[in-house]
This record gives C-alpha cells, sequence and structure tokens, in this order.
C-alpha cells in the first residue's frame, strides 16, 4: 500500500505539468485580438465560414512550422545558434507553439460566432488539445512521414543538399500536424460540440488522403523559408569571414609593407 501513492502522484505529475502549461496559455492570449484578427479578414479578405477557417488553420500551422523548422535548424546546422533572431525573432520552444495553437482555437471560434467567457474558452482549449500525453508519439510519427513525403517531393533541389532536410522537416511537420488537428478539432467543437470532437486517435487516423497532400505542401513552404533563410546565414558568415581576411592581409600590408604569401 505504501508504494502505490507515490506510483501515482508521478504518474498524475506529468499530465498535471501539462494541464496548467496550457491554462497558462489560454490565458495569455487575448480574445479580443483574436477576434478583431478574424474581423480584418473577413473585412479585408472576404473571407467567410469554410475557408476562413481554413486560412486560419494554414496561417497558424506554418507559423508553428517554422517554430519548430527553427529549432530543429539552429540545432543540426554549425553556425546557426541565433537563427531565430533573423526568422520569426522569438523563442522557438513548446511555449511559442502551444501559444499560437491557443489563438488559432480562439480565433476559430470568433470565426464560427462565438463569444467565451474565460472559463469556457479553457474549457475548449482543453477538450480541443486533448491533454493526451500519449498522443505525442503518433504526432511525431506522422511529422516523420510527413517529412519524408516533402523530401521526396523536393528530391534533387539544392535545398535538401545544402541543409539537413529530413532531420528540420521532420520537427516543423509535427508541429504542423498538431496544430492542423487542433484546428480541426476546435472547428468540430464549436459547430457540433463537446461530443464530436473524438479522441486524437481517431482525429490522427482520419489525417489520411487530401489532409495529408495538403499538409506535405504547406510543410514544402516552410522548408523553403527555412532554406532561403539559412541560406542568407550562411552568405552573411562567409562575408563576415572574408571582412575579417581583408583586414589582415591590411594590417600585415600596413606593418610590414607587403601582403601575406596566399600560398601559405
Amino acid at each position: 500500500m505504501t508504494n502505490e501513492k507515490p506510483t501515482t502522484a508521478a504518474s498524475i505529475a506529468p499530465l498535471d505539468a501539462l494541464v496548467e502549461h496550457t491554462l497558462r496559455a489560454v490565458n495569455d492570449v487575448d480574445a479580443d485580438l483574436a477576434a478583431q484578427r478574424v474581423a480584418d479578414l473577413r473585412t479585408q479578405r472576404s473571407l467567410h465560414g469554410d475557408a476562413l477557417v481554413e486560412h486560419l488553420i494554414r496561417q497558424k500551422a506554418r507559423q508553428t512550422g517554422m517554430v519548430g523548422a527553427v529549432t530543429s535548424a539552429a540545432a543540426l546546422v554549425p553556425g546557426l545558434g541565433n537563427i531565430t533572431a533573423f526568422t520569426i525573432g522569438v523563442a522557438a520552444d513548446v511555449g511559442v507553439t502551444l501559444r499560437l495553437q491557443s489563438e488559432l482555437v480562439l480565433e476559430i471560434a470568433a470565426a464560427r460566432g462565438k463569444t467565451l467567457s474565460p472559463s469556457e474558452a479553457r474549457n475548449a482549449l482543453l477538450v480541443v488539445t486533448g491533454l493526451n500525453m500519449g498522443a505525442e508519439r503518433l504526432v511525431n510519427q506522422a511529422g516523420r512521414k510527413l517529412a519524408q513525403k516533402t523530401a521526396e517531393r523536393f528530391a534533387g533541389r539544392a535545398i535538401v543538399k545544402a541543409i539537413p532536410f529530413v532531420g528540420i522537416a521532420v520537427s516543423a511537420g509535427a508541429n504542423m500536424v498538431m496544430t492542423y488537428l487542433v484546428g480541426r478539432r476546435a472547428d468540430a467543437y464549436f459547430q457540433l460540440g463537446e461530443d464530436q470532437v473524438g479522441d486524437w486517435n481517431a482525429s490522427l487516423r482520419a489525417l489520411t488522403g487530401v489532409d495529408e497532400r495538403k499538409l506535405v505542401g504547406w510543410l514544402g513552404e516552410v522548408m523553403t523559408e527555412v532554406g532561403a533563410a539559412i541560406g542568407n546565414r550562411a552568405r552573411q558568415l562567409r562575408a563576415r569571414a572574408g571582412d575579417g581576411l581583408r583586414s589582415a592581409s591590411n594590417a600585415v600590408v600596413a606593418r610590414f609593407g607587403r601582403r601575406p604569401r596566399s600560398d601559405v
């Protein structure tokens, strides 16, 4: 009996931490700003109904995909430890992804004409995300599958040879899968009710065919942007190295009146 309580507490602790993190994320999101963004899309781009929801999901999926790609690239590509400074300019971690997903839930609520109290918003996010820690493995598997399909589509292109394409795309793909499903689950929640959201296993099984091809296209867009950003950074580093060599050469000329031999 004495061993049961610590074991139970240990098993619940990670879920408690996830609940706390989720509630903090939704509390930090401004529902009024989310509603304003949706109103702007309605007026400026004439988006409504399903088209508006699709745009919101695509936007947030690409943003969280970029967060995952930036995090992975900073770890995998030498010299790019500060890649966030010239891409999205934020700390690329799970907190950013969760915040963006929280914004998406509130934006979809506004798109479907729902006005939520703070407690309703928290409940919606808890239901939509599912807080299913076991889903992480399945989402990562789906992200790897997405990355491989995207790599096949980009086969032969310079970007695949220039960067650790699959490694970066796996991280980006997992974030995109999660965000896409959060968006779809949120739309089901606000249109059909909590009972129709289903579990994460069912949501992941539905991620086939058209939806998967769509995500491959979105991931390809993200990887193109990341590749361009890495290329720009590499050129900056080479330019700085060249400036350093020129400065050293000029210093030698000033000191000894001749340039160093290039074959040394």
